[in-house]
This record gives C-alpha cells, structure tokens and sequence, in this order.
C-alpha cells in the first residue's frame, strides 16, 4: 500500500531519508479531545495545505502495513474524502520504504 507524508524539502533530505521518520508530538482536533497524540500523519492520497498538510515535498510511503493494522491508527472524521493515519514513527520506519514524490515521475528512495 501507499500513503503519504507531505513536509519540506530539508527535514525530507537531510533527516527523514537519511534517519527515518520522527515521531510528531501535538494535540490535534481539539475541539474533540485535548489529549496530546504521537506519531507520523500519513494519508491515503497526497494532501495540501487545503487538508492542512504543509510543505512543499510530498513523500510516499510504501508500507507492508495490513488494512486491518493501519485501520488501528486511523483518524476518522465524517465528510473527508481521503484516510488518514497517526502511526508510531518506529512502526513506519520498519515496515515501509519512503521516497520522494516527484513530479516527473522519478523519485529518491531511502534504501
């Protein structure tokens, strides 16, 4: 399966394909809950700043993760038209291959 990750193109190069993903740490839909969550935002399909993903250097995120295992990190709200994931950075590191998206059809990969 893929999924993707959209973030700047420094922290993409210099750290996410050199050292994996890091886990980010926040409070998030907080007029649902003010619990602080942990993880790497992962989704279905590429987001934007529309769907509030920042950056401009989309990863993709080929994964070996089941459907029933990433349905145990999903974020569901109604009304979205695309699935999206907070899954521990550990388990995203050592279960996928992550490459950069590019626009002319290659890509750089963390191998």
């Amino acid at each position: 399966m893929i999924l993707y990750h959209r973030t700047y193109c420094e922290p993409a190069r210099r750290i996410i394909l050199e050292e994996g993903f890091r886990d980010g740490t926040g409070t998030y839909l907080t007029h649902l809950t003010q619990q602080t969550w942990s993880g790497v935002w992962l989704s279905d399909e590429p987001l934007d700043e529309n769907e509030g993903a920042r950056g401009d250097t989309l990863l993709e995120v080929h994964t070996d993760l089941s459907e029933s295992e990433l349905s145990t990190y999903e974020w569901a709200e109604e009304g979205k038209g695309y699935r999206e994931f907070l899954v521990p950075a550990s388990i995203v590191n050592s279960r996928s291959r992550i490459q950069i998206a590019e626009d002319d059809g290659h890509s750089e990969s963390l191998e």
